[in-house]
């Protein structure tokens, strides 16, 4: 079960030749320890092995332990909604009352989680990609922008936890990304990769950023830089995919947008 909610983007419209898979916004892309080293990994650990009833009876049995175990199970939880909500938006959009019902879900155990130990920077986060979510199908702009400042919010209150929360700032980024924020987009990817230089997931909105700008090469070199920290996960395959169709388009010129 993936316990984060990172945001990945997708290429510009003119690059919709990429395939399906790597158009799909994903809750992915948190790269899993080979060995758990946190209390939140060795919870995953010692449940990653269990399925459908067998995982849902026995987190929801954790929730009465106290916490921390009702922390992360409640967390857990939450992320099976949350999951369930991406995987229905991908077919229906975000902006469909069934997703929405499902984001509900997600916010109200993250949201208990949060209550418990508000320093617990998993669930801020996936507060923050809840209404990330949310904003995304919100069509009244001063709702959307509700939305999108009430993500910022639970961003923010993760990198007050800690600074150095590189899946906070790369969504947070994403987000000014999409407001097309571009100087505190840049900060906030830039500032990631001044903690964690090999963060696939910086690179990678790097790249998306220099798309949108039309500078090619650079784009290419932070995809291919993604898929050098990330070379088996689904990051560093999306990048991948993402600098070959770049390169293609480079080699017709007739395909990309006027500069």
């Amino acid at each position: 079960m993936k316990r984060c909610a990172t945001r990945i983007p997708i290429l510009p419209m003119f690059l919709m030749l990429l395939t399906a898979a790597v158009l799909a916004v994903s809750l992915g892309g948190c790269q899993q320890e080979e060995t758990p080293t946190t209390p939140l990994e060795v919870f995953v650990a010692r449940t990653g092995h269990l399925e459908g009833p067998a995982l849902d009876d026995t987190l929801r049995a954790a929730m009465a332990e106290g916490p921390p175990t009702s922390v992360f199970a409640g967390f857990l939880i939450g992320n099976g909604f949350h999951a369930s909500a991406a995987d229905s938006a991908f077919q229906v959009g975000w902006h469909d009352p069934g997703v929405n019902t499902l984001l509900d879900s997600a916010e109200t155990y993250f949201g208990g989680a949060v209550a418990q130990d508000s320093t617990f920077i998993e669930g801020l986060v996936n507060l923050g990609s809840v209404w990330d979510d949310r904003a995304e199908g919100i069509s009244d702009r001063r709702l959307k922008q509700d939305a999108v400042n009430e993500a910022e919010h639970w961003y923010r209150r993760a990198l007050a936890v800690d600074e150095t929360e590189i899946k906070a700032r790369c969504n947070l980024g994403g987000l000014f990304l999409r407001q097309r924020r571009t100087n505190d987009a840049v900060r906030e990817f830039t500032t990631a990769l001044e903690y964690a230089p090999e963060s696939s997931l910086a690179h990678y909105n790097l790249a998306i950023m220099f798309a949108e700008a039309k500078l090619y090469r650079e784009a290419i070199r932070e995809f291919e830089l993604a898929a050098e920290y990330d070379n088996e996960g689904d990051i560093g395959e999306r990048a991948q995919e993402s600098a070959r169709i770049i390169r293609e388009l480079m080699s017709a010129p007739d395909q990309l947008p006027d500069k």
